[in-house]
């Protein structure tokens, strides 16, 4: 007999809460209840996936709780804030025990690494697996980087390498494998130790979850500016360039790879202070153009030319 809702929410999704000075009652009644924490700001980001959409009906459960995980800490690693705590509601088109504890193995498993309690949720019956969770960070007052604040002369960096989740993802599909790159789709890492070292020095920040091109675009929209782009700058992996060629490695790096690294800018003259924050704990920053005064985003070629991009970046619909 299948379990119940409430059986399935005790055995798969009702671990012990980690400890958290501010989680003043956690899964379990109603709501949560979160306690202030003098001389933070919260930042709360949502994001959904969906079966056969974000990630395949085939995986198994642990790759689909890296993802998950992964997509909503980028977004609190994005404002350089620190993951506070979460809320999850699964959707589910049936009960599968097997997958279900690789998925709650895994999502507890992370949550501990990062510190974020799960504090509620829900779970429902639905045609197709579907994920969501909410992510609460807490930063500083006034220290969270956001996306207008860049200006004319800011130096554009990227964190790790660009471009090995797509192709990552079309090995899997391919029934192919390659560890590394595989590994980049299936258990993205989200850069909030990175985002952090940022606070006092990035201008502005996005994180890379649908290209490098659309979402740096996001960021150049909100501060009203251009971007001029080095293409022989942008870090792309040597494993990357041995599965597709190195032509090829840079296109999938502007495209529509959900990599979850980290794009920012920094003035001028924080621009030598950048070395403080390469440690060898950190994903690797590279700088890879300067934002410029009006809309467009250039990506220029080693002899100066202009580069056209087809494809900018994944879109929803």
């Amino acid at each position: 007999m299948p379990l119940t809702e409430f059986e399935l929410i005790k055995k798969y999704f009702n671990s012990v809460t980690l400890e958290n000075s501010n989680v003043v009652l956690g899964p379990g009644d109603d709501c949560a209840i979160l306690a202030p924490i003098n001389g933070q700001e919260i930042c709360l980001s949502t994001d959904t996936m969906n079966e056969d959409v974000h990630f395949l009906g085939s995986m198994p459960g642990d790759v689909i709780a890296s993802r998950v995980i992964a997509a909503n800490l980028s977004d609190i690693a994005a404002m350089g804030a620190d993951p506070s705590a979460c809320l999850l509601a699964v959707t589910l088109d049936e009960v599968n025990e097997i997958w279900l504890d690789q998925f709650s193995r895994a999502i507890f498993s992370n949550l501990r690494h990062y510190c974020c309690p799960l504090i509620g949720g829900n779970v429902s019956k639905g045609p197709k697996i579907s994920i969501t969770m909410t992510v609460l960070g807490s930063i500083p007052a006034g220290k969270a980087l956001v996306r207008s604040n860049a200006n004319a002369g800011d130096g554009i960096y990227v964190t790790g390498f660009l471009g090995d989740s797509k192709v990552g993802l079309e090995l899997l599909r391919s029934g192919k494998n390659q560890d590394y790159l595989v590994s980049r789709y299936c258990h993205p890492t989200p850069r909030i130790e990175e985002g952090k070292a940022l606070r006092n020095l990035a201008s502005s920040m996005i994180d890379v979850s649908d290209g490098l091109l659309a979402d740096l675009g996001h960021l150049c929209t909100a501060s009203d500016l251009g971007a001029e782009l080095d293409l022989s700058s942008i870090p792309v992996s040597g494993y990357l360039q041995e599965e597709v060629g190195k032509e090829l490695a840079f296109r999938f790096a502007l495209s529509d790879s959900d990599d979850y690294e980290l794009c920012f800018t920094v003035p001028k003259r924080l621009e030598n202070e950048m070395n403080n924050v390469e440690r060898s704990d950190l994903a690797p920053i590279t700088k890879i153009g300067t934002m410029i005064p009006g809309n467009q985003i250039k990506v220029l070629s080693e002899d100066g030319s202009i580069i056209e991009i087809e494809q900018p970046g994944y879109k929803h619909f």
